[in-house]
């Protein structure tokens, strides 16, 4: 890790949820019907990584994390964060591709969804070269449109089921 970035812990996720940027809690609850807080600490509890995005002041400002998918060999990334991330995003964009490899690391493929109205993360994943495969018009619980992503990896370092 780097001063930027350490391994979430409960309280991050009890400084961040209330502070959360409101396209991302919009995402959460247009998704699943549920608290950010609730789905962060799924993320931790259930998650193959979860990171803490830290400012240079030492103040969390955004999580984000990587678990494992239904599709095989695939992992479902998220993040999420506070409007801090504004500030500090040359910081952020300057980590982000390190980090995404440690966060790909484990799978062939990263994917997920994203809420068509959360522009900001549409323009990082698009720089961070995913791409957008789907558009429904119609997902998660408050039926809204959704973008579904991927990125496909070059490199497979884990034990994956062609190599057991």
């Amino acid at each position: 890790m780097n001063k930027y970035l350490r391994e979430t812990t409960k309280h991050d996720i009890d400084l961040l949820a209330p502070n959360l940027r409101t396209a991302d809690r919009n995402e959460c609850l247009a998704a699943t019907g549920c608290e950010p807080h609730a789905i962060m600490l799924e993320g931790l509890k259930m998650g193959d990584k979860t990171l803490t995005m830290v400012a240079p002041t030492g103040i969390p400002v955004g999580l984000l994390g990587v678990g494992k998918s239904i599709i095989e060999d695939a992992g479902a990334i998220w993040l999420v964060a506070t409007d801090d991330i504004e500030k500090y995003q040359i910081t952020f964009l300057r980590h982000s591709k390190k980090v995404l490899k440690e966060l790909q690391q484990d799978y062939l493929a990263l994917h997920n969804y994203v809420d068509a109205r959360n522009s900001l993360h549409i323009k990082w994943l698009k720089w961070m070269g995913f791409t957008f495969i789907n558009k429904f018009e119609r997902f998660g619980v408050e039926q809204r449109p959704f973008y579904e992503f991927v990125r496909i990896t070059n490199v497979h370092t884990s034990n994956s089921s062609n190599s057991r």
